[in-house]
């Protein structure tokens, strides 16, 4: 069973106060488990050195820490950001995985598609990023964040994943796939217990991973700083470019 961690960063506002880069990335450990207890590892040490519980733990709350009254100021982190950042994508860099991200420069999309609801946009964006390990895998356990709810009356995220990896696995000639997709979110863990929290946490954890390697992708597109993607390039066995030039950070 290969496990999927999948997660994003920009949003698809096209202009109207949003980014200028939507980005979906996953991260796919050889062992879930190391991926997992090095998370498990690196959150219990910011919780020791000051970090509110209450707060989710992600790159964008550890990037605006000195900006976020809920952050105690004897956090120890609270004015050195660099510092678990570097540790995080460092550590995550060490383990036995891979990444694979698309980038979408959103100015690029046509107008007639900036109409369509974006969740169906970003299920799309999904399957672009998919369906080569959707194609290659027998059996993918698929974590993805819980998004809201999706106002749309088309096939679902699942439904359309599930629908698109039949479809192309069957034109490769390829046995049907066994996916499980589940949808975390970083409280559902005090939500349940026994067996379910410990199985919350695998999936929490993992795309809290996801969510750090989101972060160095989009510093190195929307803000033009390679520091933190450099951390994990190595770790990149493929990336997409939709809509623009890739040789242009900015576009064409």
């Amino acid at each position: 069973m290969q496990h999927l961690f999948l997660d994003e960063s920009g949003t698809l506002a096209f202009g109207r106060g949003g980014t200028a880069f939507f980005i979906m990335a996953f991260v796919a450990p050889k062992s879930g488990k190391q991926l997992s207890k090095c998370i498990k590892n690196f959150n219990a040490h910011l919780i020791r050195n000051g970090w509110n519980p209450e707060v989710e733990i992600k790159a964008s709350n550890i990037w605006h820490a000195a900006k976020n009254e809920k952050i105690p100021v004897g956090y120890a982190y609270k004015h050195k950001r660099e510092e678990p950042m570097q540790f995080v994508l460092d550590r995550i860099a060490h383990l036995d995985l891979y990444i694979e991200y698309v980038v979408v420069k959103l100015d690029t999309i046509r107008e007639n598609l900036r109409n369509v609801p974006n969740a169906i946009l970003y299920n799309y964006f999904a399957w672009q990023l998919l369906k080569g390990p959707l194609c290659y895998y027998p059996e993918v356990s698929l974590y993805c964040d819980r998004r809201n709810r999706e106002y749309h009356h088309l096939l679902k995220f699942d439904g359309y994943i599930e629908g698109q990896a039949a479809i192309e696995r069957a034109n490769k000639d390829k046995p049907a796939l066994n996916l499980q997709i589940e949808h975390c979110y970083w409280r559902s863990t005090r939500e349940v217990s026994g067996a379910e929290r410990v199985a919350a946490e695998f999936g929490v954890r993992g795309v809290e991973a996801a969510d750090f390697v989101c972060w160095a992708i989009k510093s190195k597109y929307e803000d033009g700083k390679e520091t933190w993607f450099s951390l994990v390039e190595k770790k990149v066995r493929w990336a997409q470019f939709l809509y623009f030039d890739p040789q242009n950070k900015k576009g064409s």
